[in-house]
Order: structure tokens, then sequence, then C-alpha cells
């Protein structure tokens, strides 16, 4: 827009340019990008587009900058979004945690190799000093992008970096029930009756999406009741909201303590 300020920080090419641009002669063995909530009201849905790119541009830079010596697979992990307001119905937050993954769910993956994520959004803090979306709690969040970074960056072998993820889903029709097959041993800390949701519809949008209530969870199954499902279930979704956990607890973690990040 001409009618904006080109000194501010969030002008066009300001951060880049007084921030990163400077250091792209050193020699970097990783990034670690701390996930800022602008982009959750901005854009929000280019993300899985935007986010990919400006990993791959930084790559580009700092590796033609360091003459080489900067891997041109660059480890980049980064955090994923806390949460925001409590009792907010948007879905703003959900979308772009989901965007951040390249809306796969779990990195690295093949649109973002090479990276590393630590989930936040169990880590809430409605009396923070510093506003809801600015938890205090850092120390989790450094503990697991060093688990990250000890995988990816540092390749150490059989170290468990990332939460728990569904591989697998498997309907019974007559008993209204659906199976989900983890990636690893659960632990469920609650019972939270809206941690999973289905569509159920006739059509996949509009979505009429309905609470699905965790009736068993085995070593690595989680089974929900679809009950209130009058019509096909055409999708799923876990922890979609701007606040998806209470005090500081999910419903998914694994034996590790890193909990299961959401999905649709």
């Amino acid at each position: 827009s001409p009618h904006r300020s080109v000194s501010g920080p969030e002008a066009p090419s300001v951060l880049w340019n007084a921030m990163i641009h400077p250091l792209l002669n050193m020699t970097l063995r990783g990034i670690a990008w701390y996930q800022g909530e602008t982009n959750a009201f901005l854009h929000t849905d280019l993300y899985n587009c935007t986010f990919p790119a400006l990993i791959a541009d930084w790559r580009r830079a700092f590796h033609a900058g360091s003459a080489g010596q900067t891997e041109p697979l660059l480890p980049f992990g980064f955090v994923q979004l806390s949460t925001y307001r409590r009792q907010s119905p948007a879905d703003n937050f959900a979308r772009l945690r989901w965007h951040q993954t390249a809306d796969l769910g779990v990195v690295p993956n093949a649109r973002m190799p090479g990276t590393f994520m630590a989930v936040a959004m169990d880590l809430c803090d409605e009396r923070s000093p510093y506003g809801s979306v600015h938890p205090r709690d850092k120390q989790n969040v450094a503990h697991r992008l060093q688990l990250g970074a000890r995988a990816v960056a540092y390749r150490e072998k059989n170290l468990v970096f990332q939460g728990p993820y569904p591989t697998r889903a498997v309907l019974e029709v007559t008993k209204a029930l659906l199976n989900l097959t983890y990636s690893q041993e659960l632990v469920c800390r609650q019972r939270d009756p809206r941690a999973f949701e289905v569509c159920c519809s006739s059509q996949p949008s509009p979505c009429r999406w309905l609470p699905a209530a965790v009736v068993a969870v085995r070593s690595r199954t989680v089974t929900l009741a679809l009950a209130g499902c009058g019509t096909p279930v055409v999708a799923l979704r876990y922890a979609w909201g701007e606040w998806p956990c209470e005090y500081q607890s999910c419903a998914l973690y694994n034996a590790q303590g890193l909990p299961a990040p959401p999905f649709l």
C-alpha cells in the first residue's frame, strides 16, 4: 500500500534486510523459528505455500552467502502456534497450525524435508503477563526443539523427537465406532469429550462437525464413538481450536511426554 509507513518493522522486506540479510555470510548448522500469531489473521490459508517457500529461500540464500559451507538442506526447526482465546469458536489458530506442516500434520515430510517441529498447544498460560498467546513455559518449548535438532540436524539414531500420529483409521459401521491406529505407544492424560470431532455429511462441504467421544485407549489404538453421526463420516480432526487443551494437558501423549499434534 502506498499509504503504509516504509520504516516500520512489518513493512515489506524490512525484517529481512535489517535482521537476516546481514548474516548470510555466516555458516549455520540450523535455524529455530518461533512462529508469531499474526499469520493466523493475515493470509492464513496461503501459509501452507509461503512457509515452505521461506524455508527453501533461506536455505538457498545461506548456502550461497557462505560459499557453500552452510549445507543446502539447512535443518530448520519451528514452534507450532500456541494458544490464544480460551472460549473462542474461531479456527484460525487451528488452520495455521495445520498449514505450518504444509497440511501434512507432521514434519519432516515430502514438502518440508530436513525440518522439525515443537508442538506448543498444551503449554497454555491464561495468566501470562505477556498475553495468553505468549506462554511463559519456554523450557518445554526448548526441550522439544532440541530433541528435533538432535534427530534432524545431528542425526542421532533412535531418538523420539515428536509425538504420536495416526497412521490408519478403520470404521466399524455396525457398531458406530472408529478405530485409529497411532505410530507410537499412547498415554491418555484426559478424556476430553471434544478432543476428536467427525464431519458428518453426505458431501465434504459444508461440514457438520460433531464430537466423537473416546470410548477406549489401548496401546496404540483409540476407539471413538460415532453415535451422533446419522450420515457418512467424511473427515476427522483432533485438537482443532484456538485453545484445544485444558490446564496444560492435551488428550494424547507418548511415553516421553510429547503431545500428539493436531490433525485434519
